[in-house]
């Protein structure tokens, strides 16, 4: 798993929450983008489901509280999968 390929799940997702309206940059906020903390739980559940990650709960916590950005995201699961 490489962080490009990771990225590119990442936005995946974030697109089909956006409903495909726009193109982002990877480091746009997400709270900007219109996304809420329901919305940043659902993505980091799928993400993991794709990448087939199992972040403990402190770890999910951390990404909720700290992730603003496509990109936070993705460092945040390739971090995971290194366990």
């Amino acid at each position: 798993m490489n962080r490009a390929s990771v990225l590119v799940v990442v936005r995946r997702h974030i697109n089909r929450l956006l409903e495909n309206q726009q193109d982002f940059d990877d480091n746009a906020s997400l709270a900007k983008l219109g996304l809420d903390k329901e919305d940043m739980e659902e993505l980091i559940f799928r993400l993991e489901d794709e990448l087939d990650l199992t972040a403990f709960t402190a770890e999910e916590d951390r990404m909720l509280k700290t992730a603003r950005t496509a990109s936070d995201l993705s460092w945040f699961l390739m971090e995971i999968g290194q366990y």
